[in-house]
């Protein structure tokens, strides 16, 4: 994983260049490395806390995801519908908690402590990452 994280830290920004600045210290207290997951931020959800990647008709039904396999992503770091028993674990709520910044920031720890940054394609996908 450091091979990883060492090509993608030259693909980021400075620290003077932040993608997100309003979610640096939040980023950095959930202990997750700022740097990347500013940049995660910035591409996955836009710096918007409230991003989902869907569209739902009047009754809530899915009519559009980005993703391929019909899976929804949520929040500033886009965790994936996939991880709802991790949600519900670590959140006590439903996916719609992904919203609440908080437990999106606290599902990604877990998650990046257990599989580095493979959970986030934009990181993963980049040409450049080995």
């Amino acid at each position: 994983m450091s091979t990883l994280l060492f090509a993608l830290a030259m693909l980021l920004p400075s620290k003077d260049h932040r993608l997100c600045p309003e979610y640096t210290k939040a980023i950095r207290q959930a202990g997750l490395p700022v740097k990347e997951f500013d940049y995660i931020a910035k591409r996955e959800s836009g710096c918007n806390h409230k991003a989902i990647n869907a569209r739902f008709d009047k009754n809530g039904k899915v009519i559009w995801t980005l993703n391929k396999n019909k899976t929804i992503d949520r929040g500033l770091l886009q965790i994936n519908s996939v991880h709802e028993p991790t949600v519900r674990m670590l959140c006590k709520t439903n996916l719609d908690g992904l919203l609440n910044l908080d437990c999106n920031l606290k599902v990604a720890r877990y998650l990046y402590d257990r599989y580095g940054l493979r959970p986030w394609a934009v990181v993963t996908s980049h040409p450049n990452n080995p």
